[in-house]
This record gives C-alpha cells, structure tokens and sequence, in this order.
C-alpha cells in the first residue's frame, strides 16, 4: 500500500495534537482544506485521517491518566499544559457530564485534548470514550477542513507572504534565540 507522505504527515501530527501537545489542529486541518483545492489531497481522506490520528492520540492520553493517575499528572501535567486548576475544572465537568462532556469538549480549543485525562481518571468505559471522541473529532476537522476549502485563495495569499518573508524572520529568530542562549549561559552580560 502506497500512502501519501503528506496523510502521514496529518496523521502523525493529529496524534501530537490529541496528546495535547501544542500542534493546533486549526492550523493543520484548514491546510488540508486549503491543499484539497489544488488537487494535492482528498478532503474526505484528510478528514478521516486527521480523526483517526486525534483518536489515536486522545486514547493515548485516557491511558495515561488511566494507568499512572493523578499523582504523574501533577508533576507532569505542565508538560501537557495541563495545570492543577485545569485538571480540577475538567474533572467537575466530566463527573457532572460524563459522555457529553468528553464529546462537546472536542470543540472547545484548549480543553478539546484535555478532557481525556479526566476521562481516564474517572475510568470511563472505553468503548464509549472512543465513540464521543471519535465523532467529536470528525466534525470538529470536517467543519475546519471546510474552512480551509472555503478560504482557500486567503490562504495562498498568506502562504506566498510566508515563502517571501520566511528566510528573513528565520535569520532574526536565529539570532534571537542565540542571544538567549548566550545571556542565560552567562557568556553575555548585560
């Protein structure tokens, strides 16, 4: 089977995505929009392999909780910008809404990954955590993957504008970071 390296790229990142890591999936998936225009990718292959690589990642992240609890999520949960105050909402919600609360969450930015931990800790059956996952991802990336058909000329506009400017504000954040490194490492003072 001969995949697109492009679908793998969306998959992988979707996954990264609900890991909630900070890979926005009103980036990814508009871009898959966008590209479906040019004839590049198939809207309805995007689709379903963006919600199957934001599943993937939502599972991994109900397993997380699930198996190593709150104790890891409260050394490690800045990591998945997940802070003690987040983790508590969440948990409310979840226990107040249960199903629905893991489903209407998938649309709110921020918490759409987080409400997977909650879900772990509150042992959520697994059959129906993917099922709310599942098709709160689908129509979540199906409604952004429209905007990115809809708005397509928009974006040829702002990707042409990052082609131009793209070597220019690489070299100044190269050298912002640079000077970073070398105050912080004491080799600079001020």
């Amino acid at each position: 089977m001969n995949v697109p390296p492009s679908y793998i790229y969306i998959f992988v990142l979707m996954i990264l995505e609900g890991m909630s890591l900070p890979i926005p999936s009103e980036v990814i998936m508009p871009l898959v929009g966008f590209y479906s225009t040019k004839g590049l990718l198939d809207p309805y292959a995007g689709i379903f392999v963006g919600t199957v690589g934001s599943l993937v990642g939502s599972v991994i992240d109900y397993y997380i909780a699930l198996k190593l609890g709150v104790p890891f999520l409260q050394r490690y949960g800045k990591f998945f910008k997940l802070t003690p105050d987040r983790l508590e909402s969440l948990s409310k919600w979840f226990s107040r809404y249960g199903v629905q609360s893991v489903f209407f969450f998938r649309f709110v930015p921020v918490f759409r990954a987080l409400i997977s931990f909650p879900a772990g800790l509150g042992r959520m059956r697994l059959p129906l955590f993917i099922v709310a996952t599942f098709f709160g991802h689908l129509i979540w990336d199906s409604v952004l993957v429209y905007i990115g058909i809809y708005f397509s000329s928009t974006w040829e506009v702002i990707i042409s504008l990052m082609e131009k400017y793209l070597y220019g504000v690489a070299i100044v954040l190269a050298i912002v970071i640079l000077i970073y490194v070398l105050i912080k490492g004491n080799f600079l003072k001020f």
